[in-house]
């Protein structure tokens, strides 16, 4: 499992893959094991994949400065200065796509294409989620299957349809 110093932390980060580098940066909480590994076999046949666990996410340490999306978005910045990588595509979903944002307007010569997935811009006038929504993206998920993380995240999504909505994870 390569860690590498970023900044003040050590970060988790896994390569696949040969090609023009795309860097993906998962969203709040989550990891590189949240990518589905259909989908990184596929891209990186043609890219090669930079994943990475976020600051105080996955294998990736916790620390005590506070928190922002700028403070992610350097982050990744420094993970590709670390990897030797001058510039990239990104593909960032939900809170990914905020760093993918902020990486883009901080650091515009390292980003070649971006790819924004379930996400927003943020700031002070956008919509915040419910403590509810927050509590629910924020679980604890050890022990917890993919089924179930679907079961408990799908309705806050869709909540008029995600009744009907079958779930095939055991088809994965």
């Amino acid at each position: 499992m390569p860690k590498v110093r970023v900044n003040d932390i050590q970060m988790f980060y896994e390569v696949h893959g040969e090609g023009f580098p795309l860097i993906m940066i998962m969203g709040l909480t989550g990891n590189t094991n949240w990518w589905d590994p259909r989908w990184i076999q596929t891209l990186s046949e043609k890219f090669k994949i930079i994943a990475f666990d976020n600051r105080g996410a996955g294998r990736t340490d916790i620390s005590d400065r506070e928190y922002s999306i700028k403070l992610f978005a350097d982050d990744t910045a420094g993970l590709m200065d670390v990897l030797g990588i001058p510039q990239a595509d990104v593909l960032g979903i939900s809170m990914g796509g905020m760093i993918a944002q902020e990486l883009v307007l901080s650091y515009p010569e390292k980003v070649k294409k971006v790819v924004l997935c379930s996400t927003h811009c943020g700031g002070a006038k956008s919509v915040q989620a419910s403590e509810e929504v927050l509590g629910t993206l924020t679980a604890d998920r050890s022990g917890v299957s993919v089924e179930e993380v679907a079961r408990m995240t799908i309705p806050l999504f869709s909540p008029r349809t995600s009744s009907k909505i079958p779930l095939a994870w055991k088809n994965w």
